[in-house]
């Protein structure tokens, strides 16, 4: 129980074919990593990660709240996959800190789990990406739905006096 997130975690046939997808794009591979063995981060915690890259997306202004499946259907997969990454990087960054350990002994020295300014790095790119990303596209669906698709939008004055367009 220690270590492992315990919480139950919706998984659409989306959010589960979208974790491979992260993992992937993080090379979070067997064969890949050297230095511990299988896989450094679970398909629970990538799946949290994208529901709370999600959270953080719809908790920016901007008015505009969407489901996962949403912000697939409007071709983010780019937007989603960094957010996701992002919100890891962030937890192994603590996991790293909390375990760092300097040895000495001899004139010789040893950092373990002294990675943390390397994903510091790496997490800063990552949230200013993101940050203007998350900006452009909740811009983009406000002006969206400012136009209207259907019966939305905003409509000219002529709507409100005839509650219709005229045709000329």
């Amino acid at each position: 129980m220690a270590g492992e997130l315990q919480a139950v975690i919706p998984m659409s046939p989306a959010l589960q074919e979208f974790v491979p997808v992260v993992r992937a794009y993080l090379r979070d591979l067997p064969e890949l990593n050297r230095l511990i063995a299988g896989e450094e981060t679970g398909e629970r915690f990538i799946a949290w990660s994208i529901l709370d890259a999600m959270a953080r997306f719809n908790g920016t202004p901007h008015f505009t709240t969407l489901s996962f499946e949403d912000l697939l259907s409007f071709n983010q997969h780019y937007l989603l996959l960094r957010m996701t990454v992002e919100t890891i990087l962030e937890s192994v960054g603590l996991l790293q800190t909390r375990n760092h350990i300097n040895y000495s002994n001899g004139g010789i020295n040893v950092g373990v789990n002294d990675k943390t300014p390397l994903i510091q790095s790496w997490l800063q790119i990552f949230s200013a990406r993101n940050e203007q990303m998350i900006t452009r596209v909740k811009v983009a669906l406000n002006i969206q739905g400012i136009l209207g698709v259907g019966n939305t939008g905003v409509h000219s004055e002529y709507w409100a006096v005839n509650m219709t367009y005229l045709s000329y």
